[in-house]
């Protein structure tokens, strides 16, 4: 059976009067990340939100069947994390943070983690995996990280880049070797203190800003800080020397292959045993 995987929705709560649905709230998929994905011949489904707070529901959304009908769980990248979520203080009066949409990834990611399927994060989802095992994040970096190199850059958006080095006996030095890669950089946050089970898998090499982390007690629990889908091409992107993100990817397609061949012989088993039954 083809592989599905889920992406956690985007969630735009103030819609320009443009789009046609000024009241509603939308929920979006940025579409590189659906090519990056589906381009490895695997079919991606982008979760819904529902909000449970609306009076006229019926029952709680179907988590177990979400969960259960699909193979692995990416969360895209996006607004901040707000500090609330990880009791922290907010760095500043006012931040563009969503805990609606924090405590909706969260929920996916215990429904993922507790059936050990396997997971991505993306730049906030790399985030929200730390905050998920408990852990802590940097508000701002360039106010709160002393040494700092640019992490984002609003003028040149995803063409801003640096190196990043994985750390000896990482599970990225596995899929790329221990050579400095070049990756793209758009986030002025960062981990901080490490969440429980969670080790570090890459830094950036001259201010040693975490860029990857992975839970060693799951098959494939792992969080970047880059977005690998946004120059799939690698050079072909003119981009000089950025980083293949095919073989990431891949490397998350086998888990999700292993783990969905188990639960379907699981599965096959106990139809043949409840045919034998009979």
């Amino acid at each position: 059976m083809t592989l599905r995987i889920g992406i956690s929705a985007r969630l735009l709560h103030s819609p320009p009067p443009g789009l046609g649905l000024p009241l509603k709230r939308l929920q979006f998929l940025e579409s590189t990340m659906a090519q990056w994905i589906m381009s490895h011949g695997v079919v991606a489904f982008m979760i819904p939100f529902l909000d449970e707070q609306v009076p006229r529901k019926r029952r709680h959304a179907p988590l177990g069947d979400l969960v259960e009908s699909l193979d692995g769980l990416v969360l895209q990248g996006g607004i901040d994390i707000c500090a609330e979520t990880y009791g922290a203080k907010p760095w500043k009066e006012s931040t563009d943070s969503d805990p609606i949409r924090d405590e909706y990834e969260l929920d996916l990611l215990r429904g993922f983690i507790d059936a050990d399927k396997p997971v991505l994060g993306i730049c906030r989802g790399a985030q929200l995996l730390n905050v998920y095992f408990g852990g802590t994040l940097i508000q701002d970096i360039p106010t709160q990280w002393p040494g700092a190199i640019r992490h984002q850059d609003e003028r040149d958006y995803d063409r801003l880049t640096h190196e990043v080095h994985f750390l000896p006996g990482s599970r990225l030095s596995d899929i790329y070797g221990y050579e400095p890669q070049r990756v793209t950089s758009i986030h002025h946050q960062c981990v901080d203190r490490l969440g429980q089970g969670l080790v570090l898998e890459a830094r950036s090499p001259i201010d040693l800003v975490p860029e990857a982390i992975r839970h060693t007690g799951k098959p494939f629990v792992m969080g970047v800080q880059w977005h690998p889908e946004f120059h799939m091409g690698g050079s072909e992107d003119g981009l000089p020397g950025i980083l293949d993100s095919g073989p990431l990817m891949l490397a998350f397609l086998k888990a999700a292959a292993r783990r969905a061949g188990h639960m379907r012989r699981l599965t096959d088993s106990m139809a043949y045993v409840r045919e034998k039954i009979r």
